[in-house]
């Protein structure tokens, strides 16, 4: 290529400067696009991979009738580790399900996240303390900081080894702070402030098998059988909860359907066998997004500067009379469109660096530019490489087969005054990506709207919750409590209970109602619950101080009652591990943890004996008097609350319960923007076939116009062809779109009925765009003097 070709490539594309600086804007989008996807997935995927263990860690779980649960025994593990040589290391963890108050020098700070693990969960999955090791066979329990944490107990002090904290309050339990830990390089599912290492983290405490609240590790031997030693783990756990003195624990292997499941560390993040798979969607979501978009950014690169090319026809044919060859013509055009493509990469970084910290704040991540490795930059060069094959060897094809004499004499480069059936194919391709994205998008939308406005079986708003450490399993404690609250002005309700709706899942029990078995979730509630959450009664009635004897009983919710198949609940006695109850009330269902999963059979007790543990404080609240509330509250909180009364802590429960759908929002709002961004591009692709196809019927249409042809008349012959093309992208989205929309649906328990709106509503806005983009071409074509392409 010399210095000439240079020259003629650099007046062609000053030339056409709109056209260049559209095609490489689309281009540089795509490229945009496909960066920030390549680095969320690249986060996303890499949970614990850096975890040399990470193919050998599994979590124990139970898959039950209801539901799997990711809780099991505190002996369990124990007994693999004895029956079961092909397993290395056990190891169980216990999350605190309350904020813990640390206290130091600097001030008071609240632990969100204590963790309580046995020593060798140290080597399972890779916790490292800075500067030393930690001793297996220490029979003293050891507590490890966060970084973070640390620097928040301790700022500006280096060495944190051997500092104190008291827990609980001032002069609470004092605990000596081993270290800190290091940070791991790269994410992980193991999040903590706080770890407490002991050697047994079950000692002292209930060891029934009855009693399931611990999460079991097992780091297993290379090549061991998956499948084969989840069989031989569920015939151990079955035969100890046999052998176990809980009648409950024993009749409740005789449900159906239970069995010990492992699921691998892998698969926590992204796939739990228990929980959400809300992350692997928004994953496999953006990975399609990505490729859809880069195939599109590319086809419409391909088609515009096609478009373009045809304008040089006589440039080629020129250089055809001068004895250029095919091969010469082609590395021009591949050389102008590979120019074209670094500055569309070097723009797309551009976009990078400035989107990025917009688009960890919209996914609630912390990507970073080193991110961008050597796999990400192979394949931006490949993609560059094969975009600049397909746009520069697809024309320089066309154009080497031009005849030179017909060029020259200025005849028209057309195929009959159609669409070659290529490009509608392309066209029509591109149309159908960005209709499924519509019809997605707002089937999403409905689907949000439907979480946040559909009746949930309880009232989140003007309730509050206040962080509380004190214990009131005793209603006794607590009636002078809710009387000091209920005084203030602006108080309707006042009750404390073990789990508020949106917080942590509650703990799962089984229970034997007429000789059959089940597990249900078990909230320890005080008087006033029910009406504090303004919980529907179906029948009977719902503790009140008015019966003082019925809090020895228990309130079901219709889930409950379902299970138990009990047409008439209510009399009927549940035998629990800790006491029987006698059924007094059932209140309607409530979707206390969101839309993804079934509402689960719950049991609804007071005056329990330690099963669980009632601090979570909630009061309702009078309207437009919360402000007012809380000043007297806080100002009066210390001689209120005298088992917990240092700090006034309080949360609103709706926007606790509003965190539930944060990551469909997140799936919501990433979804739009892809959206909007494959529209545009499938935009840019019509804009580029208009284009064309309407250029190479310029002659047709100066013939037209000469017989008498009205602009109405060649308006309507212009763009029939691009109505088709929508149709036919309809036609062939929907079923696509009905199968995601179906597919994505079924992962929520309560759930939108698909109706054919969106498809209508998609239909609606593809014509929208196809009339915008293809008009702008067909009126200017109308109003050309046709002499000007009749002329000889």
């Amino acid at each position: 290529m010399n210095i000439t070709d240079f020259k003629i490539a650099l007046r062609t594309f000053l030339n056409g400067k709109w056209y260049n600086l559209l095609n490489i804007t689309g281009l540089a989008l795509g490229l945009a696009a496909f960066v920030f996807v390549t680095l969320y997935v690249d986060n996303e995927t890499g949970y614990d991979q850096w975890n040399k263990n990470a193919d050998r860690v599994f979590l124990v779980e139970r898959e039950m009738p209801n539901g799997p649960s990711p809780y099991t025994p505190g002996l369990l593990a124990a007994e693999i580790k004895n029956q079961c040589p092909e397993v290395e290391e056990t190891g169980r963890t216990n999350t605190a399900l309350f904020q813990i108050p640390f206290y130091t020098s600097s001030g008071r700070f609240m632990i969100k996240k204590w963790l309580g693990a046995d020593y060798s969960i140290a080597k399972i999955l890779g916790v490292k303390p800075k500067g030393f090791n930690l001793d297996a066979n220490n029979p003293t329990p050891t507590v490890l900081l966060s970084k973070k944490t640390a620097a928040a107990l301790f700022p500006g002090d280096k060495v944190i080894q051997n500092k104190t904290v008291n827990m609980m309050s001032r002069s609470g339990m004092p605990m000596p702070v081993a270290g800190v830990t290091e940070d791991v390089p790269g994410n992980t599912n193991l999040n903590y402030d706080c770890i407490g290492f002991a050697q047994d983290i079950t000692q002292g405490k209930d060891q029934s098998y009855a009693t399931q609240i611990y999460q079991t590790y097992l780091l297993v031997k290379p090549n061991t059988d998956i499948a084969l030693l989840s069989k031989k783990i569920d015939k151990i756990y079955k035969t100890a909860a046999m052998a176990d003195t809980s009648q409950v624990a024993r009749e409740a292997l005789s449900r159906p359907g239970a069995a010990i499941y492992l699921d691998p560390l892998k698969n926590l993040h992204l796939k739990p066998h228990y929980g959400s798979h809300v992350n692997n969607q928004i994953v496999n979501g953006l990975i399609i997004l990505a490729i859809v978009i880069l195939i599109v950014t590319g086809v419409n690169f391909t088609n515009l500067y096609i478009s373009q090319a045809y304008k040089r026809s006589k440039e080629v044919g020129i250089k055809k009379v001068n004895g250029i060859i095919k091969r010469q013509i082609a590395i021009q055009f591949l050389l102008e469109i590979f120019i074209q493509c670094i500055i569309a990469l070097a723009v797309a970084f551009g976009i990078v660096i400035i989107g990025l910290p917009y688009f960890n704040e919209l996914l609630a991540v912390n990507l970073l530019l080193s991110g961008i490795n050597y796999t990400v930059i192979a394949q931006l060069l490949v993609t560059l490489i094969v975009l600049t094959m397909l746009a520069g060897i697809y024309p320089a094809m066309i154009m080497a087969g031009f005849k030179p004499a017909d060029v020259l004499r200025g005849n028209q480069l057309t195929n009959g005054g159609k669409l070659s059936w290529m490009r509608s194919a392309i066209t029509v391709l591109q149309f159908t990506f960005a209709i499924v994205f519509i019809i997605t998008l707002i089937v999403i939308n409905r689907q949000v709207k439907y979480m946040k406005t559909e009746d949930t079986g309880f009232t989140a708003k003007q309730v509050v919750y206040i962080d509380n450490l004190a214990l009131f399993n005793d209603p006794k404690k607590f009636e002078s409590v809710r009387n000091r609250i209920k005084a203030i002005p602006g108080v309707k309700n006042v009750t404390v209970a073990s789990n508020v709706p949106g917080g942590i899942v509650p703990a799962s029990f089984d229970y034997v109602v007429q000789s059959k078995a089940l597990a249900m979730n078990t909230i320890g509630v005080d008087y006033e619950y029910f009406e504090t959450l303004n919980i529907g009664v179906k029948e009977g009635h719902v503790f009140s101080a008015t019966f003082p004897a019925d809090s020895v009983n228990a309130v079901i919710n219709e889930a409950a009652a379902k299970v138990m198949g009990l047409e008439q609940p209510l009399g009927k006695m549940v035998k629990g591990r800790n006491g029987d109850y006698r059924i007094i009330g059932v209140i309607k269902d409530v979707k206390a943890y969101g839309f993804e999963e079934n509402i689960q059979p719950t049991i609804y007790v007071m005056n329990d004996k330690g099963a669980v543990s009632e601090t979570q404080i909630m009061i309702s609240a009078e309207n437009n008097t919360i402000p007012a509330m809380l000043k007297n509250l806080n100002s009066q909180w210390s001689d209120i609350n005298k088992l917990d009364g240092d700090n006034f802590n309080y949360h609103f429960l709706d926007e606790l319960y509003g965190q539930l759908f944060v990551k469909q929002e997140q799936l919501q709002s990433v979804l739009t923007c892809f959206s909007i961004l494959a529209i545009f591009i499938a935009s840019l692709g019509f804009f580029a076939s208009a284009a064309h196809s309407i250029r190479v019927r310029m002659k047709e249409v100066a013939i037209r116009k000469v017989f008498g042809a009205t602009g109405e008349q060649l308006m309507t012959t212009l763009s029939k062809p691009f109505f088709y093309i929508v149709l036919i992208a309809n036609v062939i989205a929907w079923p696509v779109s009905l199968l995601i929309a179906n597919k994505w649906l079924a992962t929520f328990a309560y759930r939108v009925h698909l109706s054919v709106s969106p498809f209508l509503i998609a239909l609606l806005i593809s014509v929208a765009i196809v009339f915008i983009t293809v008009c702008l071409q067909v009126i200017r074509a109308v109003r050309f003097n046709p002499a000007i392409k009749l002329k000889i």
